[in-house]
């Protein structure tokens, strides 16, 4: 086995999920669901009968995109530290970004220029990565960074107020490789970005011609009458837009497909948060998991509407549950409390819709129920996560911490 490189692999064993290989031999280093132990058979003497073909496998595409982030260093592993330097460096570097391309652009905005000036942005950020490795030189590169990106995909692809869906495929294309390129490796909050950017495309798909009246109305006042006899056909155009509509009709329209869309989308991130967890890739996983949470949020605010008055609250805290198991699972306090604040609101909601409170008394007869409902919560959580907890734990050796993750 001395052909294969250091790295982990299926437990040959089968004791547990994964082994690490030194390179010559097989190690007591252990791992089940991204948590390392320690297994002192692995130290002895015996080996395997046979070494399963399964222990080498690639795994498929899941495995290569591990591989990848693999070697993305510890920004991939390991949640970032809140660092006030950086965080008020990036911003600065975004203030430049946004300061650098009104300066260039000037009084006259052309398309051409707003797309050169962009790029040129967005390669002096790219620079700044590769020849500055003071950290908040970075941190500042990344924020001019997270301003050139849509500059130049909102420019280069918005033509007369359309083009939404391609807006976020190009948009979310731009970050994810700026993410996986060098220079800006896995720089998290660009993955974080795009991964938004493209539930947002998706959704886009599902709407209609979201620009087509106001096209139109458009071509009536220009009195391009050609134009509105051959694309305007069947489009009612009122005089004014409907007094009473605070969000435009193309959005509430469609707010349903849009919303299934972005609910979807954030079910998909936070279902990788927990398998990137998992495998202790919690680094990349705080990108999906911000991706994630504004997705869930985004959808949910589309869709309460559609579920009517009873069963709107319960919607809601079914999605606040499962956002705050998220977080729980993973150790996040922001998605943890974003889902408890959820199903915080939608407890209070379920209690008021049924109670119909006409009184102040009332209101506080309400919120007691509710907030004993909220307290009963967690004590039915514990002995099912004590019970999880437990079956997880039961072959782990107890006295000893997990290692850190071995040098290759």
């Amino acid at each position: 086995m001395a052909e294969k490189e250091a790295a982990w692999y299926l437990d040959p064993y089968g004791r547990y999920q994964q082994r690490y290989f030194n390179g010559t031999e097989w190690t007591e280093h252990v791992a089940t669901g991204g948590e390392q132990k320690i297994d002192p058979l692995g130290a002895s003497s015996v080996i395997p009968i046979a070494t399963p073909p399964t222990a080498f496998a690639k795994g498929g595409k899941a495995a290569g995109v591990f591989k990848f982030l693999d070697t993305a260093g510890p920004d991939s592993r390991e949640r970032p530290q809140p660092s006030l330097r950086s965080a008020v460096a990036g911003l600065g570097g975004a203030a430049v970004g946004i300061g650098a391309l009104t300066v260039a652009v000037g009084d006259d905005p052309s398309k051409s220029k707003v797309i050169i000036f962009s790029l040129v942005v967005l390669a002096a950020a790219w620079a700044l990565r590769m020849v500055v490795k003071l950290k908040e030189v970075q941190s500042a590169a990344v924020g001019m960074a997270v301003v050139a990106i849509p500059t130049f995909a909102i420019t280069a692809t918005v033509d007369k107020g359309t083009g939404g869906t391609a807006t976020g495929f190009v948009l979310a294309a731009l970050f994810i490789a700026a993410w996986a390129l060098p220079g800006f490796k896995s720089r998290n909050l660009l993955l974080a970005f795009g991964a938004i950017a493209l539930v947002f495309a998706f959704g886009s798909l599902t709407s209609t011609d979201q620009n087509r009246t106001e096209r139109c109305r458009q071509y009536l006042e220009d009195a391009n009458f050609d134009a509105l006899d051959s694309e305007c056909e069947g489009v009612y155009l009122l005089d004014e837009p409907a007094a009473d509509n605070i969000l435009p009709a193309t959005f509430t329209d469609n707010a349903g497909d849009q919303g299934i869309i972005y609910l979807v989308g954030g079910a998909l991130y936070l279902g990788l948060t927990l398998l990137l967890d998992r495998r202790g890739h919690r680094g990349t996983g705080t990108a999906f998991a911000g991706a994630g949470l504004v997705s869930t949020l985004v959808g949910t605010g589309m869709l309460v509407d559609k579920f009517g008055e009873q069963w709107a609250p319960l919607f809601v805290l079914a999605v606040g549950l499962v956002v705050a198991f998220v977080g729980s699972q993973g150790e996040r306090r922001a998605t943890t409390w974003w889902g408890a604040a959820l199903t915080a609101i939608a407890t209070v909601w379920f209690v008021a819709v049924q109670w119909e409170p006409g009184t102040i008394v009332a209101i506080g007869g309400v919120l007691i129920v509710a907030g004993i409902a909220l307290v009963a919560i967690p004590l039915v959580d514990d002995p099912i996560r004590a019970a999880l907890k437990a079956g997880k734990d039961k072959d782990a050796t107890p006295g000893l911490p997990p290692p850190t993750t071995p040098a290759t």
